[in-house]
């Protein structure tokens, strides 16, 4: 039998060296695909039914039928947002990239500069791509006529991790500073525009500026809370709408979002809950905005704490009355992160990932039981 203060001394030596193990861990990112893919169950029984307060006018099958090839005349979007004007919506997200002028029918972009003014409220997309193979970077924004009369412009940057998954979003991304929200953010700011970028929720870049004017940086990197799979926001066919299939109660004092969700136009993006339209990506962002649903993953240090206070339990428990054998422990030790993670998640909106806590209790105890037990090290015998 061990003298209690030294049966501490080895207890505090064991957390010592578990939460060394548990830092080196995380530093090498060793589970985090185990991470994701706990989290990516997680979220897949975590949805909830969106408000109908942002609908997708959807460039959808049915509107290619009827309107002939993408891209559309400029003349049948000046359309549809003229009659999204006189139906009331409250604003516009134009997830349409026009970069370039329409040269053969300049009159057409007139039409839809004309339309935006009209508006008022039309956000349009941002984007950087390199000017030519393997040049820099170059932030492309719609042609200057356009961009005169677009309320705000947002940054339509889609994060995918390394496994091509995307579970969140960088609220703020720019050339050389993060200075375009995104394209979410910004129509959630046409209703708040005194919304602070020092409000956002989400994990901070610690170097928010970049060395270069060049580089594309990102901040404030939050985790979506997705509504549900593909289809679960509220959708109308652009071609209904221009042909006034459409109530105008529909989308009266809507935020609208216009965008392709047809196959094939190649603005797919891979979430936990499947394949996505970017539209709705961006729908899932204002709608996570509006109701204060965004998630924050903890940084480094935060990991460690957590995951070091959590590793002190099993710990404190060996020995004590009913945990007497490692066997008790650890199963303890080992579903405590879990239920942790779960907690941390559902209760204050923080992702600690907790499969590096797990590893490590089953490495402590398989060390303990190999090397201190046959020494005859029985801390379970010593009164707690």
């Amino acid at each position: 039998m061990l003298p209690r203060g030294f049966a501490w001394l080895v207890r505090g030596a064991v957390w010592l060296v578990a939460t060394g193990l548990l830092a080196l861990l995380l530093t090498f990112d060793a589970t985090g695909h185990v991470d994701s893919a706990l989290y990516d169950i997680n979220m897949r029984h975590w949805t909830y039914t969106p408000g109908n307060d942002v609908v997708i006018v959807a460039i959808d099958p049915s509107s290619l039928t009827k309107l002939g090839r993408w891209p559309f005349p400029r003349l049948l979007h000046a359309r549809l947002i003229n009659r999204l004007t006189d139906d009331g919506v409250r604003a516009i997200g134009l997830d349409i990239t026009m970069t370039t002028p329409d040269a053969a029918h300049p009159a057409y972009d007139k039409a839809l500069a004309s339309a935006l003014r009209r508006n008022g409220h039309v956000v349009m997309p941002v984007f950087a791509e390199p000017t030519d193979l393997g040049g820099t970077l170059e932030e492309m924004l719609p042609v200057p006529g356009l961009a005169r009369e677009a309320a705000a412009f947002g940054q339509v940057d889609v994060d995918e991790s390394t496994d091509g998954i995307s579970r969140g979003v960088y609220l703020m991304a720019g050339l050389g500073q993060a200075y375009w929200p995104s394209l979410g953010l910004a129509l959630y700011r046409q209703d708040h525009p005194r919304h602070p970028s020092a409000q956002l929720p989400g994990l901070r870049n610690p170097m928010p500026t970049g060395e270069s004017p060049y580089l594309w940086i990102r901040d404030y990197y939050a985790l979506l809370h997705y509504a549900g799979p593909s289809g679960t926001f509220g959708r109308v066919s652009y071609a209904d709408v221009l042909d006034k299939k459409v109530p105008p109660s529909l989308l009266k004092g809507k935020t609208v979002l216009i965008g392709a969700t047809a196959e094939g136009m190649r603005d797919i993006v891979r979430t936990p809950d499947g394949l996505m339209p970017g539209v709705e990506y961006q729908a899932n962002i204002l709608e996570s905005l509006q109701r204060g649903l965004l998630l924050t993953p903890l940084g480094f240090t935060l990991q460690l704490v957590v995951g070091a206070i959590v590793l002190s339990v099993p710990c404190l428990l060996y020995g004590l009355p009913g945990f007497r054998r490692l066997w008790s422990v650890l199963l303890v030790g080992m579903l405590l992160p879990l239920a942790s993670s779960l907690l941390l998640l559902r209760a204050l909106g923080w992702w600690w990932p907790p499969t590096a806590c797990v590893l490590t209790v089953a490495i402590a105890g398989a060390a303990w039981w190999l090397l201190v037990r046959p020494a005859g090290t029985a801390i379970n015998a010593t009164p707690a």
